[in-house]
Protein backbone atom coordinates (compact mmCIF):
# COMPACT_ATOMS: atom_id res chain seq x y z
CA UNK A 1 0.00 0.00 0.00
CA UNK A 2 2.99 2.28 -0.63
CA UNK A 3 2.48 5.06 -3.17
CA UNK A 4 4.67 5.50 -6.23
CA UNK A 5 4.10 7.69 -9.27
CA UNK A 6 2.03 6.15 -12.04
CA UNK A 7 3.73 6.06 -15.45
CA UNK A 8 2.08 8.26 -18.07
CA UNK A 9 2.01 5.45 -20.65
CA UNK A 10 2.23 2.08 -18.85
CA UNK A 11 1.68 -0.03 -21.99
CA UNK A 12 4.56 1.64 -23.80
CA UNK A 13 6.69 1.24 -20.67
CA UNK A 14 5.87 -2.47 -20.54
CA UNK A 15 6.92 -2.90 -24.18
CA UNK A 16 10.16 -1.03 -23.47
CA UNK A 17 10.84 -3.48 -20.63
CA UNK A 18 10.34 -6.37 -23.04
CA UNK A 19 12.90 -4.91 -25.43
CA UNK A 20 15.44 -4.39 -22.66
CA UNK A 21 15.07 -7.94 -21.40
CA UNK A 22 14.90 -9.36 -24.93
CA UNK A 23 11.58 -11.11 -24.46
CA UNK A 24 8.50 -11.14 -26.64
CA UNK A 25 5.92 -8.85 -25.02
CA UNK A 26 3.05 -8.19 -27.40
CA UNK A 27 1.01 -5.01 -27.26
CA UNK A 28 -2.27 -6.90 -27.58
CA UNK A 29 -1.64 -9.17 -24.57
CA UNK A 30 -4.00 -8.89 -21.62
CA UNK A 31 -2.16 -6.63 -19.20
CA UNK A 32 -2.74 -6.24 -15.47
CA UNK A 33 -2.48 -2.83 -13.85
CA UNK A 34 -1.66 -2.26 -10.20
CA UNK A 35 -3.59 0.10 -7.96
CA UNK A 36 -3.60 3.62 -9.45
CA UNK A 37 -1.65 2.29 -12.44
CA UNK A 38 1.64 2.24 -10.53
CA UNK A 39 2.65 -1.08 -12.07
CA UNK A 40 1.89 -3.02 -15.22
CA UNK A 41 2.44 -6.72 -15.82
CA UNK A 42 1.56 -9.41 -18.29
CA UNK A 43 2.67 -12.60 -20.05
CA UNK A 44 5.85 -12.67 -22.11
CA UNK A 45 7.97 -15.30 -23.82
CA UNK A 46 11.75 -15.57 -23.55
CA UNK A 47 13.88 -16.26 -26.62
CA UNK A 48 14.37 -19.85 -25.50
CA UNK A 49 10.59 -20.32 -25.42
CA UNK A 50 10.21 -20.21 -21.64
CA UNK A 51 6.84 -18.81 -20.63
CA UNK A 52 7.49 -15.78 -18.44
CA UNK A 53 5.70 -13.01 -16.58
CA UNK A 54 6.94 -9.44 -16.96
CA UNK A 55 6.23 -6.74 -14.37
CA UNK A 56 7.31 -3.09 -14.47
CA UNK A 57 7.12 -0.65 -11.58
CA UNK A 58 8.07 2.99 -11.30
CA UNK A 59 9.72 4.70 -8.34
CA UNK A 60 11.04 8.22 -7.69
CA UNK A 61 14.47 6.64 -7.09
CA UNK A 62 15.98 3.13 -7.02
CA UNK A 63 16.45 1.25 -3.77
CA UNK A 64 14.27 0.74 -0.72
CA UNK A 65 12.17 -2.09 0.68
CA UNK A 66 9.84 -2.68 -2.27
CA UNK A 67 12.65 -2.35 -4.81
CA UNK A 68 14.93 -4.86 -3.12
CA UNK A 69 12.35 -7.37 -1.88
CA UNK A 70 12.20 -9.73 -4.89
CA UNK A 71 16.00 -10.06 -5.08
CA UNK A 72 16.35 -10.78 -1.37
CA UNK A 73 13.54 -13.35 -1.52
CA UNK A 74 15.22 -15.03 -4.47
CA UNK A 75 18.54 -15.15 -2.62
CA UNK A 76 17.44 -16.07 0.90
CA UNK A 77 14.26 -18.15 0.79
CA UNK A 78 13.99 -21.88 0.19
CA UNK A 79 12.51 -22.41 -3.29
CA UNK A 80 10.92 -25.76 -2.53
CA UNK A 81 9.59 -25.10 0.97
CA UNK A 82 8.25 -21.66 0.04
CA UNK A 83 6.85 -22.12 -3.50
CA UNK A 84 7.05 -19.04 -5.71
CA UNK A 85 7.94 -18.19 -9.32
CA UNK A 86 11.63 -18.22 -10.25
CA UNK A 87 13.15 -14.79 -10.92
CA UNK A 88 14.76 -14.92 -14.39
CA UNK A 89 16.05 -11.44 -15.19
CA UNK A 90 15.96 -7.76 -14.22
CA UNK A 91 16.44 -4.38 -15.88
CA UNK A 92 16.56 -0.88 -14.40
CA UNK A 93 16.58 2.41 -16.29
CA UNK A 94 15.64 6.06 -15.99
CA UNK A 95 16.62 8.82 -13.60
CA UNK A 96 13.76 10.37 -11.63
CA UNK A 97 11.53 8.44 -12.02
CA UNK A 98 13.31 5.11 -12.32
CA UNK A 99 11.73 2.02 -13.84
CA UNK A 100 12.33 -1.56 -12.74
CA UNK A 101 11.41 -4.55 -14.89
CA UNK A 102 11.36 -8.02 -13.35
CA UNK A 103 10.92 -11.21 -15.36
CA UNK A 104 9.64 -14.34 -13.62
CA UNK A 105 9.00 -17.83 -14.82
CA UNK A 106 5.26 -17.91 -15.47
CA UNK A 107 3.23 -19.96 -13.03
CA UNK A 108 0.97 -22.60 -14.55
CA UNK A 109 -1.83 -21.78 -12.11
CA UNK A 110 -3.92 -18.65 -11.84
CA UNK A 111 -4.31 -16.40 -8.83
CA UNK A 112 -7.16 -17.44 -6.56
CA UNK A 113 -8.72 -14.02 -7.18
CA UNK A 114 -8.06 -11.19 -9.61
CA UNK A 115 -8.45 -8.77 -6.68
CA UNK A 116 -7.07 -8.95 -3.13
CA UNK A 117 -10.52 -9.80 -1.73
CA UNK A 118 -13.03 -12.48 -2.79
CA UNK A 119 -16.31 -12.25 -4.72
CA UNK A 120 -16.95 -15.99 -4.31
CA UNK A 121 -15.73 -18.87 -2.16
CA UNK A 122 -12.90 -20.65 -4.05
CA UNK A 123 -12.61 -24.42 -4.02
CA UNK A 124 -9.42 -25.10 -2.07
CA UNK A 125 -8.79 -28.61 -0.79
CA UNK A 126 -7.06 -29.74 2.42
CA UNK A 127 -3.76 -30.26 0.57
CA UNK A 128 -3.74 -26.58 -0.51
CA UNK A 129 -4.31 -25.36 3.04
CA UNK A 130 -1.65 -27.73 4.38
CA UNK A 131 0.84 -26.46 1.79
CA UNK A 132 0.08 -22.85 2.71
CA UNK A 133 0.49 -23.49 6.44
CA UNK A 134 3.78 -25.32 5.77
CA UNK A 135 5.14 -22.54 3.53
CA UNK A 136 4.34 -19.85 6.08
CA UNK A 137 5.90 -21.91 8.89
CA UNK A 138 9.12 -22.21 6.87
CA UNK A 139 9.01 -18.49 6.12
CA UNK A 140 8.58 -17.64 9.81
CA UNK A 141 11.65 -19.75 10.56
CA UNK A 142 13.78 -17.72 8.11
CA UNK A 143 15.47 -14.68 9.68
CA UNK A 144 14.65 -11.52 7.71
CA UNK A 145 17.50 -9.30 6.46
CA UNK A 146 18.58 -6.80 9.10
CA UNK A 147 16.31 -3.77 9.27
CA UNK A 148 13.76 -5.19 6.84
CA UNK A 149 10.19 -4.87 8.15
CA UNK A 150 6.83 -5.52 6.54
CA UNK A 151 5.14 -3.47 9.27
CA UNK A 152 6.76 -0.97 11.62
CA UNK A 153 5.97 -0.30 15.26
CA UNK A 154 5.78 3.41 14.45
CA UNK A 155 2.79 2.80 12.18
CA UNK A 156 1.14 0.46 14.68
CA UNK A 157 1.33 3.17 17.33
CA UNK A 158 -0.82 5.40 15.10
CA UNK A 159 -3.63 3.03 14.09
CA UNK A 160 -6.02 4.96 16.33
CA UNK A 161 -6.29 7.48 13.48
CA UNK A 162 -8.33 4.91 11.59
CA UNK A 163 -9.74 2.96 14.56
CA UNK A 164 -10.53 5.63 17.17
CA UNK A 165 -12.06 3.13 19.60
CA UNK A 166 -8.67 1.46 20.05
CA UNK A 167 -7.36 4.40 22.05
CA UNK A 168 -10.00 3.99 24.75
CA UNK A 169 -9.99 0.22 24.94
CA UNK A 170 -6.76 -0.21 26.87
CA UNK A 171 -5.17 -2.29 24.10
CA UNK A 172 -1.39 -2.51 24.26
CA UNK A 173 -0.10 -1.63 20.80
CA UNK A 174 3.43 -2.82 21.51
CA UNK A 175 4.37 -5.87 19.43
CA UNK A 176 5.65 -8.58 21.75
CA UNK A 177 6.88 -10.99 19.08
CA UNK A 178 8.08 -10.33 15.55
CA UNK A 179 8.20 -12.98 12.81
CA UNK A 180 9.20 -13.09 9.16
CA UNK A 181 6.13 -12.57 6.96
CA UNK A 182 5.23 -12.33 3.29
CA UNK A 183 3.65 -9.01 4.18
CA UNK A 184 0.90 -8.86 1.56
CA UNK A 185 -0.75 -12.27 1.73
CA UNK A 186 -4.07 -11.62 0.03
CA UNK A 187 -5.95 -13.69 -2.54
CA UNK A 188 -4.44 -12.11 -5.66
CA UNK A 189 -1.00 -13.18 -4.40
CA UNK A 190 -1.87 -16.88 -4.00
CA UNK A 191 -2.32 -19.39 -6.82
CA UNK A 192 -4.41 -22.57 -7.06
CA UNK A 193 -4.81 -25.47 -7.47
CA UNK A 194 -1.01 -25.60 -7.09
CA UNK A 195 0.08 -23.16 -4.43
CA UNK A 196 2.57 -20.42 -5.19
CA UNK A 197 3.11 -17.19 -3.28
CA UNK A 198 3.47 -14.15 -5.55
CA UNK A 199 4.80 -10.59 -5.14
CA UNK A 200 7.61 -10.54 -2.59
CA UNK A 201 8.27 -6.81 -2.66
CA UNK A 202 7.19 -6.15 0.92
CA UNK A 203 8.32 -9.20 2.90
CA UNK A 204 10.09 -8.82 6.24
CA UNK A 205 9.50 -8.75 9.98
CA UNK A 206 5.90 -8.27 11.15
CA UNK A 207 3.83 -8.93 14.28
CA UNK A 208 3.37 -12.66 14.93
CA UNK A 209 0.30 -13.81 13.03
CA UNK A 210 0.51 -11.04 10.43
CA UNK A 211 0.14 -13.14 7.28
CA UNK A 212 -2.82 -15.07 8.72
CA UNK A 213 -4.48 -11.83 9.84
CA UNK A 214 -4.05 -10.28 6.38
CA UNK A 215 -5.52 -13.30 4.63
CA UNK A 216 -8.40 -13.41 7.09
CA UNK A 217 -9.20 -9.72 6.64
CA UNK A 218 -9.35 -10.11 2.87
CA UNK A 219 -11.62 -13.17 3.32
CA UNK A 220 -14.35 -11.45 5.34
CA UNK A 221 -16.63 -10.98 2.33
CA UNK A 222 -16.91 -14.79 2.22
CA UNK A 223 -17.69 -15.98 5.79
CA UNK A 224 -17.02 -19.67 5.10
CA UNK A 225 -13.53 -18.88 3.78
CA UNK A 226 -12.86 -16.58 6.72
CA UNK A 227 -13.80 -19.43 9.05
CA UNK A 228 -11.38 -21.73 7.22
CA UNK A 229 -8.55 -19.22 7.68
CA UNK A 230 -9.35 -18.97 11.40
CA UNK A 231 -9.41 -22.76 11.72
CA UNK A 232 -6.10 -23.30 9.93
CA UNK A 233 -4.28 -20.49 11.72
CA UNK A 234 -6.03 -20.43 15.09
CA UNK A 235 -2.69 -20.83 16.90
CA UNK A 236 -1.53 -17.58 15.27
CA UNK A 237 -4.72 -15.53 15.36
CA UNK A 238 -6.07 -16.43 18.79
CA UNK A 239 -3.22 -14.68 20.62
CA UNK A 240 -2.59 -11.08 21.76
CA UNK A 241 -0.18 -10.54 18.86
CA UNK A 242 -2.63 -12.12 16.41
CA UNK A 243 -5.42 -9.82 17.57
CA UNK A 244 -3.08 -6.84 17.32
CA UNK A 245 -2.12 -7.91 13.80
CA UNK A 246 -5.82 -7.99 12.93
CA UNK A 247 -6.30 -4.42 14.14
CA UNK A 248 -3.30 -3.21 12.15
CA UNK A 249 -4.42 -4.72 8.83
CA UNK A 250 -7.90 -3.33 9.45
CA UNK A 251 -6.35 0.12 9.87
CA UNK A 252 -4.38 -0.32 6.65
CA UNK A 253 -7.49 -1.37 4.72
CA UNK A 254 -9.49 1.58 6.07
CA UNK A 255 -6.65 3.91 5.12
CA UNK A 256 -6.53 2.43 1.61
CA UNK A 257 -10.33 2.68 1.29
CA UNK A 258 -9.91 6.42 0.89
CA UNK A 259 -8.01 5.80 -2.36
CA UNK A 260 -9.55 2.82 -4.16
CA UNK A 261 -12.87 1.02 -4.51
CA UNK A 262 -11.52 -2.45 -3.72
CA UNK A 263 -10.66 -1.48 -0.16
CA UNK A 264 -13.71 0.76 0.08
CA UNK A 265 -16.02 -2.23 -0.40
CA UNK A 266 -14.01 -4.26 2.11
CA UNK A 267 -13.92 -1.53 4.77
CA UNK A 268 -17.37 -2.22 6.35
CA UNK A 269 -16.51 -5.89 6.85
CA UNK A 270 -13.18 -5.22 8.55
CA UNK A 271 -14.64 -2.42 10.69
CA UNK A 272 -17.24 -4.85 12.06
CA UNK A 273 -14.62 -7.47 12.79
CA UNK A 274 -12.31 -4.98 14.52
CA UNK A 275 -15.23 -3.74 16.63
CA UNK A 276 -15.56 -7.23 18.06
CA UNK A 277 -11.86 -7.32 19.03
CA UNK A 278 -12.08 -3.89 20.66
CA UNK A 279 -15.26 -4.77 22.53
CA UNK A 280 -13.72 -7.97 23.92
CA UNK A 281 -10.62 -6.06 25.03
CA UNK A 282 -12.76 -3.48 26.84
CA UNK A 283 -14.55 -6.06 29.01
Amino acid sequence: MTSSPAPSDPVRLWQEAGRRLQVHAKADESLHFGLDGRSVSGPATADDGVAAWLRVTTSPRPGGKLWEGPFLADALLDDEAIPRPLLLAEATWGDGPTHQALLWQRTRCASVSTTPDLDHAPSLGPRWWDDLASALARLRATPPPAGRQAVRQEYINRIGRFLPDVDGAGIDLTVQRWETAHGDLHWANLTAPRLQLLDWEGWGAAPAGWDAAVLHAYSLTQPEVARQVRDVFTDKLNTPDGRLAHLVIVAQIIQASERDEIHARLAPFVRDFAAGIVEAASQ
